[in-house]
């Protein structure tokens, strides 16, 4: 390990070490999206990151029940009920570190700046009208694809005797493709082995 020529040290998150970086962390986020997440920390003020996950769609249900009545379907066809299939996840950040409070030690803060997809499959059930007194059930596909800016802000804790940190963020991503000025709200927290 890096952090073995220094013995008070050996008992901590090796981030506090400043000559000893870069380090990597890995582990995971849970929230949306529940993610494995992987950070570089390059330096004590700079550190990238990628997650990839699955999305919290059930925050979004009305939202896909709406996107229903956007779609050229909606002129004809009835809307029933939806199910997502797939809410796949993937972003990609740098993050600038600043320092927490000092009666806190091992808690900083970070703001990150990235670039994030999402991709979601739903399955819509629909009624079509056949006659006055008769109608049909179907269902189709809809593929969904977002992407766009994600900007963000996180604490991150690292003070512990194994070296692991721990941190909680809130994103918001901007999507530039299916629906242009749309902002999803996000947030997890999540842990990460740092070596």
């Amino acid at each position: 390990m890096k952090f073995k020529n220094n013995k008070k040290m050996a008992v901590i998150c090796p981030i506090f070490i400043p000559s000893e970086y870069p380090y990597q962390g890995i582990g995971f986020k849970a929230g949306d999206p529940f993610a494995l997440t992987y950070k570089l920390y390059a330096t004590k003020l700079l550190a990238f990151s990628i997650d990839g996950g699955i999305g919290a769609f059930g925050l979004y249900k009305k939202e896909y029940a709406d996107l229903f009545f956007t779609l050229p379907e909606s002129d004809t066809l009835a809307y029933f009920n939806h199910q997502v299939e797939k809410d796949t996840h993937i972003s990609a950040k740098v993050s600038l570190y600043g320092d927490g409070p000092r009666f806190l030690k091992g808690l900083d803060y970070y703001v990150s700046l990235g670039w994030q997809f999402r991709y979601v499959d739903i399955v819509y059930g629909y009624n079509e009208e056949i006659s006055q007194t008769e109608s049909l059930f179907g269902s189709f596909l809809k593929q969904v694809d977002y992407n766009g800016p994600e900007v963000g802000i996180g604490l991150e804790y690292a003070y512990f005797d194994i070296p692991v940190s721990a941190f909680m963020e809130v994103t918001w991503m901007y999507d530039l493709v299916h629906q242009p000025g749309f902002i999803k709200f996000q947030g997890g927290i999540g842990m990460r082995y740092v070596f």
